[in-house]
């Protein structure tokens, strides 16, 4: 089991940076390649098709997002190419764009001084 990082320690400090460091590349690097390349994880099979706030689809769509460096665009279209239901479709297609709105916006607000 591994210790907790501190914030005053050199070694956390290098490990932290070497961290973000990795993320970064990862990220640049699963920019670069098509959707076919990267192992997406299975499709959800409990959806109980009622449009629940915490949808199972969802949470694969920010998980496919994560895979593919936050590119929400990529995988709106990738979960939404595999449902075959319009109404769950366009109910997902919604609230996917809800939840980019909503992080554009929360950036946006730590961007801007106070």
């Amino acid at each position: 089991m591994r210790a907790p990082l501190c914030f005053g320690c050199q070694r956390c400090l290098l490990g932290r940076a070497t961290i973000q460091l990795a993320a970064a590349f990862q990220a640049r690097h699963l920019a670069n390649k098509d959707a076919s390349d990267i192992v997406l994880p299975p499709e959800p099979t409990t959806c109980c098709m009622s449009g629940c706030p915490n949808c199972v689809w969802v949470e694969y769509a920010q998980t496919v997002a994560k895979l593919l460096g936050d590119n929400d665009e990529r995988a709106r279209e990738i979960v939404l190419a595999k449902i075959k239901d319009p109404n769950l479709r366009m109910f997902l297609s919604m609230e996917l764009r809800n939840l980019k709105q909503l992080r554009d916006s929360a950036e946006e607000a730590k961007k801007k001084p106070k």
